[in-house]
This record gives C-alpha cells, sequence and structure tokens, in this order.
C-alpha cells in the first residue's frame, strides 16, 4: 500500500493545487495538463523495461526506488519557479512510480493464493487512493499558506521517514521468510523465460489504457473544474481529490473483494466503464445548470466504479501471465495505463483550452469508458474460448 501510495502523490499533489499552479506559473490549463501528462508518458516509456526488471531485482531496492524517486522529484520541482522545471520533476516521478505496479504485482502473485490474490490486490491498490486521500487533505492547505515550492519542500521531507518505515519493514519481512520460508502459493507452474504473453494479458493493457484515460483526465482535472465552472474556492476544490482519495480506498477494498470471488473480471470491467459514463454526463449536468451537488454525484460514480477497476484489472493480469513473467506482464498492463495517465491530462486541458469550456473534454473522456467496455466484452469472448 505504501509503495503503491508513495508514486502517485506527487501528481495528486499538482492536482488538488491545479488551479493556484495555473495562477502561480502564468500557464494555461493546457499546459499544466501537459505536465500531468508528463508524468505518466515518462512512467509509460519505462514501465515494460522497468517490469521485466521486477522480476530479476530484490523487493527492498525496488521499493527504494519508488520512495527516494518522489523526494527528488519534489526537491527539483521546488527549485525554481519554472514550467520547464516542473516539467523535469514530472519526469521523474513517473520513472518511479513505473516500478510500483510490477513490484507490488509480483510480491502478491509469490505470496498469495489465487483465492487471496482479490482480496490482496484491493487493499494494494487502495493505496493509490491513500495518496490521493493524504494529497487531498494536505496540499490544498499547504498551497493555500506558502505557495507550491515550500508545499513541495514539505512534501519531500515527509517522504523521508515513510522511505525509513518502508525499509526496515521490508528487511524485517526477508529475515523472517529467509529464517520460516513460506510454503509455494498454488499457482501455475513457471513457465520458460521465452514463453509469450498470452493475448488476455495484451487485452488487458488496452483496457488499463482506456480507463486510465478517463480516470485521471478527471481526477486531475476535477479540482479545476470546481474552480472554473462552478466558482468554488480553492480549499474547497482542492479537498475534492480527498473526497475521491476515501471512496476509492473503500471501493477498491471492497471490488478486490468481489474480484476475489469472479473467474471472470471482464463483466466487472463493463459494469465500472459505464458508471463512469453516468458520473461524466452528471459532471456535464453540472456545469451546464450551474449546480454543484450534481457535481459531487458525478465524482461519486467516478471514485466509486472506474476508478476501482484498476483492481479487477490487476487481479486479472496476475491471473492470466505466466508464473515466471508476472513482472513483465504487469509492466506491459501498467505502460497502457500510465499511457492513459498521461493521454486523459492531456486531451481534456487541449479541449478546455480550445473550447473554453469542459464538456468536451468529458464527452471525449466518455468516448473512451464507451471503448472499455467493448474490449471487455472481447476479452470475456476469448476467456471463455479459452475455457
Amino acid at each position: 500500500m505504501g509503495a503503491m501510495a508513495i508514486g502517485p502523490v506527487f501528481n495528486y499533489a499538482l492536482g488538488s493545487l491545479s488551479a493556484l499552479i495555473v495562477d502561480e506559473y502564468g500557464i494555461t490549463e493546457g499546459q499544466y495538463g501537459f505536465i500531468l501528462a508528463a508524468v505518466y508518458i515518462s512512467a509509460g516509456v519505462t514501465a515494460t523495461f522497468l517490469g521485466v526488471l521486477a522480476d530479476k531485482l530484490t523487493p527492498r531496492f525496488q521499493i527504494a526506488l519508488i520512495f527516494s524517486g518522489i523526494v527528488v522529484a519534489f526537491l527539483v520541482s521546488a527549485m525554481w519557479q519554472s514550467f520547464v522545471v516542473l516539467l523535469a520533476a514530472a519526469l521523474i516521478a513517473g520513472v518511479a512510480q513505473s516500478f510500483s505496479n510490477p513490484a507490488t504485482n509480483r510480491l502478491i502473485a509469490q505470496r498469495t493464493s489465487f483465492t487471496q490474490r482479490g482480496r490482496w490486490m484491493g487493499w494494494k491498490q487502495s493505496g493509490v487512493q491513500m495518496g490521493l486521500l493524504i494529497s487531498g487533505l494536505t496540499f490544498p492547505f499547504l498551497g493555500a499558506a506558502f505557495g507550491w515550492q515550500t508545499s513541495a519542500l514539505i512534501g519531500a521531507a515527509a517522504c523521508v521517514p515513510a522511505l525509513v518505515i518502508a525499509w526496515l519493514i521490508i528487511t524485517k519481512v526477508e529475515r523472517d521468510i529467509a529464517a520460516r520460508p513460506l510454503p509455494p502459493a498454488p499457482a501455475k507452474p513457471a513457465a520458460p523465460g521465452r514463453e509469450k504473453l498470452p493475448t488476455a494479458v495484451w487485452l488487458f493493457s488496452l483496457v488499463a489504457f482506456l480507463n486510465a484515460v478517463g480516470t485521471q483526465g478527471v481526477t486531475v482535472y476535477s479540482s479545476l473544474f470546481a474552480v472554473r465552472a462552478l466558482d468554488f474556492s480553492l480549499t474547497v476544490a482542492g479537498m475534492i481529490i480527498g473526497v475521491i482519495g476515501v471512496f476509492g480506498i473503500l471501493s477498491r477494498i471492497g471490488w478486490g473483494r468481489v474480484a476475489g470471488r469472479m473467474a471472470q473480471p471482464s463483466v466487472l470491467i463493463q459494469i465500472m466503464s459505464l458508471g463512469g459514463v453516468i458520473g461524466l454526463l452528471f459532471l456535464i449536468a453540472a456545469e451546464m445548470f450551474q449546480q454543484g451537488w450534481l457535481m459531487w454525484v458525478g465524482i461519486l460514480f467516478h471514485a466509486t466504479l472506474p476508478l476501482a477497476a484498476n483492481v479487477i484489472i490487476n487481479s486479472g493480469t496476475v491471473a492470466a501471465a505466466p508464473a515466471a513473467k508476472v513482472g513483465a506482464a504487469s509492466g506491459l498492463v501498467a505502460t497502457g495505463m500510465y499511457l492513459g495517465f498521461g493521454a486523459g491530462p492531456l486531451i481534456v486541458g487541449q479541449l478546455v483550452d480550445l473550447t473554453g469550456s469542459f464538456t468536451a473534454g468529458w464527452i471525449a473522456v466518455a468516448v473512451t469508458y464507451v471503448a472499455s467496455v467493448v474490449v471487455a466484452i472481447i476479452l470475456s469472448r476469448l476467456q471463455k474460448r479459452s475455457k
């Protein structure tokens, strides 16, 4: 959970202070979207390669890379009030968090049985929303009081004890395992190193991309949407990120339990994607009729349905991948997810710049959810035939 939470804290901090960043740095909404896109494009470009490494490197080393990389990203962003410096920090943060899914998926695949994986995956993936919650509850107040640069220094300082704690915990776990090895999980036998990844893994990567375009397009711009379209204050708008975090944690844990009892996750992916479309309709209506409560309903749909899809996608990936290639498969799926995370803010931001409204961006995001439903249907038919 810690490894999953710390990775996106940097981008969620930027997201919760989006209106402040736009004003303080004198950039447009589209340029702000490009910074967030840079985080995920960087992660997406490196995730497949790092996923292969995740099958070879020790967990302790990988955890250290994730935590220390985010510390460096915060420090770099605080060096100078410049769009270019923020962009450089975003690239560093992307590389650091690209390790998160491959490293943690491999641990779960090695140390849990098939029936336990859904529950463990739900808790693990809820770490992302824990990072979202922490960012949403702290950075709006820090930003309002000190601005971004001081807030970034505080963020870096807070990550250091988290790194120390994570290092001590995983060191103790590794020693316990060495002293008393756990019995092997009832998984498929290790496949030869040259075995190709199954088609289902590639489809999970495509679903991850489409889902990520939608979820990150909404999450990143939710705070700015509240300020620009509905006249919310900066503090209240920033706390939307915290609300998404709370319901995201609950939904990922809950859906993880459901996923553990289902052999085919594609039906859940379809339901979650359709829920995302409904949530976007509420956001469009909120701007059209200037009703804040409609936005909150849309945010709840977003946090409880499509935002939880990563639990299902990762559980399905671990189940579909050969045991010896869980890290590589997770890296491929993470690549799709991070590229989607990059595309979402970029698409929404550019459409806001072009139209002066968020409606076109929300419609574009809804289209990706519909495409996700189509791919999930194809995945369902493929897995039925393979049985």
